[in-house]
């Protein structure tokens, strides 16, 4: 019997460890969102993706992941506030090029990776300039602001999305 109590105790104190663990482990990654990525209204195209973005415990850097699937000839992605009729507004940051300068087409059929990289206070622009990653991020939490993919044959955009699901990293 005193086994059975000893045991019970010990798997209990071993169950709140991992909790605790997994917990600790959550606040050290930061938050997560998620974007689909469709085709931007009045736009025939076959291509999608998704954007995820994790901020960074201090709030200081946004690490982003623009994943793409039958994308042809891009030539920029960006984080752009979302207008009055839920279409892209103003730039508040680059996501490709990753330096934030001229378009840069990237030729054929693409399915993988457009960009990945991190932003941080210096990478933001327009209505951003001399706010913080923070800010941005939490603009994308409550949809405030979206990512758009731009090609060759629709330079406005041919992609876009906007957060639907906050917390895991995973768009719905």
């Amino acid at each position: 019997m005193r086994k059975i109590v000893i045991l019970s105790l010990a798997t209990i104190v071993l169950a709140a460890f991992c909790a605790v663990g997994i917990s600790s482990a959550r606040e050290k990654g930061g938050d997560k969102v998620g974007i689909k990525l469709g085709a931007v209204p009045k736009v025939k195209t076959k291509a999608n993706g998704e954007a995820t973005f994790a901020l960074a415990k201090d709030g200081g850097t946004i690490h982003y992941k623009v994943h793409v699937g039958k994308l042809e000839n891009a030539t920029m992605a960006h984080i752009h506030a979302v207008g009055d009729d839920g279409s892209p507004a103003e730039i508040l940051a680059w996501l490709y090029p990753t330096k934030g300068e001229a378009p840069s087409l990237r030729k054929g059929k693409l399915t993988g990776t457009l960009a990945e990289g991190s932003l941080t206070a210096e990478n933001l622009s327009g209505p951003m300039k001399g706010k913080t990653p923070k800010d941005v991020f939490e603009m994308l939490e409550n949809g405030k602001a979206g990512v758009a993919v731009h090609t060759e044959q629709n330079s406005g955009g041919e992609l876009w999305g906007v957060v639907k699901h906050k917390g895991t990293g995973k768009a719905k």
